[in-house]
This record gives C-alpha cells, sequence and structure tokens, in this order.
C-alpha cells in the first residue's frame, strides 16, 4: 500500500474514533491507573481495540504498542503482534483523558507509525476542533489537507509548551525551573493537557517551544513525524533514538537555533537520564 493510501486510510479511521469520543453517552467508567491523576475510561479501551483492529487489517502482521495495552489473553494475542514487524503502530486513544473525563473538549486521538524503528507516519484528531493534522517522512506535513509549518518567531517571541510530570511528581521540581528559565526569555506558556495536540500545534506555527521531563512513547509517536515534515526540530533526550518501550524527556522547537537554547536550559537541570524505567 502505498503512503498516501494508507495515510488517508488512518485518517479516516481516526475520524471514526473522533465519533466515538463525541458520544459521551457512552462514557460509563473511569478508573485510575496508578495514581489519582493517570485515569482510563471504557472509552478508551473501545477506540483502542477499534484502531488496533483495523491497524492490523491495514498492515497485517504489524506490531501495536498502545497506551492501554493488553486488558486479557484474548486482546494481548490480537493486539501485540510481531515484535520483529518493520512496521510498529504507537497508539494513544485520547490523549488528553483527563480533559476528556471533565469533559473540557481538548482531546485528541493519537496514531503513529512506525517504520523499521523509526517514526514514519502519524496523524493526530482533534474532534472538537474538526482538525486533522496528518505527515509521513518525505511527504509533508497537513492540516485538514493543507501543507503546514512551523513558525519563524524568535526565541524571545515563542510561546512554550511544557508541563510538571503529572503521573511522577517527584520530577516536578526540575520542570517548575526550566519553566521558570524559559519563560524569563520568551513571551509566554500555555499547557492544553495534551502532548499530542501541543505538538501538532508547533508544527502548524501556533507554538514555538516545547518541553516536558516525562513523555511516554503514545504521547509523542505521531506528531513527530508531523513536526520534522513542519520543518520543526524534535528529540528524545538522553535516548538512541525513539524508544517505543519507555517514558523520555522531550523537546522540540520551530527553528535550529531555538531548539539549540531550549536544549542548552534543559540539560543544564537534567544533565542525564533522571529515570531508569520501562512500560
Amino acid at each position: 500500500m502505498q503512503i498516501t493510501e494508507l495515510l488517508e486510510n488512518i485518517r479516516t479511521l481516526a475520524r471514526e474514533c473522533g465519533t466515538m469520543i463525541l458520544d459521551r453517552s457512552s462514557l460509563m467508567e473511569v478508573d485510575e491507573k496508578g495514581t489519582d491523576s493517570n485515569l482510563v475510561t471504557n472509552m478508551d479501551v473501545r477506540v483502542q481495540g477499534h484502531i488496533a483492529k483495523r491497524a492490523l487489517s491495514l498492515l497485517p502482521g504489524s506490531r501495536i504498542v498502545g497506551e492501554e495495552g493488553a486488558h486479557d489473553e484474548k486482546d494481548r494475542e490480537r493486539t501485540d503482534g510481531d515484535p520483529g514487524s518493520a512496521y510498529t503502530w504507537v497508539i494513544d486513544p485520547i490523549d488528553g483523558t483527563s480533559n476528556y473525563v471533565r469533559d473540557i473538549g481538548c482531546s485528541v486521538v493519537s496514531i503513529g507509525l512506525f517504520k523499521d524503528g523509526a517514526p514514519y507516519a502519524g496523524v493526530v484528531y482533534n474532534p472538537y476542533k474538526d482538525e486533522m493534522f496528518s505527515g509521513a517522512v518525505g511527504h509533508g506535513a497537513f492540516l485538514n489537507g493543507k501543507k503546514i509549518g512551523v513558525s519563524s518567531r524568535d526565541f524571545a517571541h515563542g510561546h512554550l509548551c511544557s508541563a510538571m510530570s503529572l503521573y511522577k511528581k517527584e520530577y516536578a521540581p526540575p520542570c517548575f525551573r526550566i519553566i521558570e528559565k524559559v519563560y524569563a526569555e520568551s513571551d509566554d506558556l500555555r499547557r492544553t493537557g495534551s502532548a499530542a495536540y501541543e505538538l501538532c500545534m508547533l508544527a502548524a506555527g501556533r507554538v514555538e517551544l516545547y518541553f516536558e521531563i516525562r513523555l511516554s512513547p503514545w504521547d509523542a509517536a505521531a506528531a513527530y513525524p508531523i513536526i520534522t515534515e513542519a520543518g520543526g526540530f524534535i528529540e528524545c533526550l538522553h535516548q538512541d533514538g525513539f524508544p517505543v518501550d519507555r517514558p523520555f524527556p522531550l523537546i522540540a522547537a520551530n527553528t535550529r537555533e531555538s531548539f539549540a537554547h531550549l536544549k542548552e536550559i534543559v540539560l543544564s537541570e537534567i544533565p542525564v537520564m533522571p529515570y531508569d524505567e520501562r512500560i
């Protein structure tokens, strides 16, 4: 299947999931995953199952890594796939679950595709604004079919998106120090509660800087190729490439100069990997 056809199929799938998410009559169960802030709903599980089934039909034999994991042996057999496959789907069925539970209206479907271990294509859909971000290596980045690119604003005029390690609050202190340093030199900061959406806002030229001390692969997998194809810069710090089996610090920026300066600030506070975790 050609990448253009595959992307169109993924966009259709993301739109289907968006319709499911907007139907709040189906939201019945909300549980915690380890902390009071880390939530999962029956809709997260339902949407991930829908994506997994369709993704495996698009690329038979591919592997799937999803935020909600496998919930029983039958589901595990269907979703884990072949770890030796050239293709791996990295899925966040609802990025911004806390927003979703509170009906804030800022959550997205995030579907990333890796090829030979590297980010290859991604689709991020915000059903509340009907915004479909998509991109693939060598094929550009788009919002609702129109090509997008990062802004040309310098660091001093940039907006930062960041967060304070909600699920692991012991990592919050360096986050506050980094945010304070960047805020002192930039224009302003934003926080929407959805990493994938904020990264796509950077790709679309709405914000210029991004940092989080601890993201999971599904938080950034889909947005990664969208940012690079939009002309931006993005890196999983202290990692060799983009791992799909562990969390990591992540930075991104619109220009090479802003990226270098942001990285300098971040590394001044977290010069080495601050944790050793697998997912």
